[in-house]
């Protein structure tokens, strides 16, 4: 398509940072955001007794969502956001890092902004994956986008740990710490049994 691996980048960017702005607008001006779709909703319903009806749980949702965002229009709210913005970064930094592990881990060396920059593309596209946990669609194009570096016999391998460190590892982690948590709290349950009443 003559696109760069930077033009992939800036349009991926873009997409995030539109969608980010979009929160931000409804985090900030949560009765702008109500009033509009309240209107949208009464537009659409004008049409159609049947359509009018459906939109009804639209119009709930609407109100909901209103009144989620004006709980972050407080100083613990707005403290709440920022930290789930430092905790996403953490958690999105293995994702974005898993491809060129993967590609040290098979032994090819890459520019490892370049590989960055591809995980960013991959990554934003999982998001519109219609399976779970973009499971098959994630391997074919993680396949697909890093054939530029990969070699096709290597294909298999590379997409193998990819997978790994983008979702099986986090998952055994995750997994083990749970069970230690249950097998803990089952012990103080033990331990110290409720009493019984009288």
């Amino acid at each position: 398509m003559g696109l760069s691996l930077y033009d992939l980048f800036v349009g991926t960017l873009t997409l995030f940072g539109g969608l980010g702005a979009l929160i931000l607008l409804l985090v900030l001006f949560p009765r702008l955001a109500r009033d509009f779709f309240h209107k949208l909703a009464e537009l659409l319903g004008r049409r159609s007794a049947k359509v009018n009806a459906k939109l009804e749980v639209f119009r709930e949702g609407i109100d909901q969502m209103h009144s989620s965002f004006t709980a972050y229009l407080s100083l613990r709210g707005l403290l709440a956001l920022a930290t789930g913005v430092v905790l996403t970064a953490l958690a999105y930094a293995p994702r974005l890092l898993s491809g060129y592990v993967a590609l040290r881990a098979i032994g090819i060396h890459a520019q490892f902004i370049d590989v960055l920059l591809l995980q960013t593309l991959i990554t934003f596209l999982l998001y519109f994956a219609p399976t779970p946990g973009a499971s098959g669609i994630g391997e074919i194009l993680a396949a697909l986008v890093m054939q530029v570096y990969v070699s096709p016999n290597l294909v298999p391998l590379y997409t193998l740990l990819w997978r790994f460190f983008v979702t099986y590892g986090t998952i055994i982690s995750g997994s083990i710490v749970f069970y230690r948590w249950v097998r803990h709290g089952l012990r103080n349950l033990e331990a110290d049994p409720a009493p019984a009443e009288a």
